[in-house]
């Protein structure tokens, strides 16, 4: 592992999870991810990987000041996913819906971690109790 990224041990705590399907927008992803990072900041890097086959891949970081834990999935599906403390909903939304707008991306939909459709992000699944 390396020793600048941060330790991928987090203290047990309840989270809620929600993941962001959105439409591809005219950014490269590089560019996309420095706009992502841009809504929560500061973060910190957890990891990267990138299939040599067909360059899908993931991006994974966490939040310095609100214990957010994100992931960047590329390009299929092209999403965000994201764990976080329950009373942090409201301000995850916000922020997660204003970086989509920075990455000049649509929502396409609302899910759960799990891939499960929400109809709203507020919609409250089996997953979440």
């Amino acid at each position: 592992m390396d020793p600048a990224l941060a330790p991928w041990f987090n203290t047990f705590r309840p989270r809620g999870d929600r993941c962001l399907v959105l439409s591809e927008g005219p950014l490269s992803h590089d560019e996309r991810l420095s706009r992502l990072r841009t809504a929560p900041a500061p973060t910190t890097d957890r990891g990267a990987w990138r299939s040599e086959r067909d360059g899908s891949g993931q991006d994974h970081f966490a939040t310095l000041d609100a214990d957010w834990l994100l992931t960047y999935d590329t390009p299929h599906p092209h999403r965000i996913r994201i764990a976080f403390p329950p009373e942090d909903t409201e301000r995850v939304r916000h922020r997660l819906f204003a970086a989509a707008e920075l990455m000049e991306c649509r929502v396409l939909e609302v899910t759960t971690a799990a891939g499960t459709p929400l109809e709203t992000w507020d919609a409250v699944t089996d997953e979440d109790e």
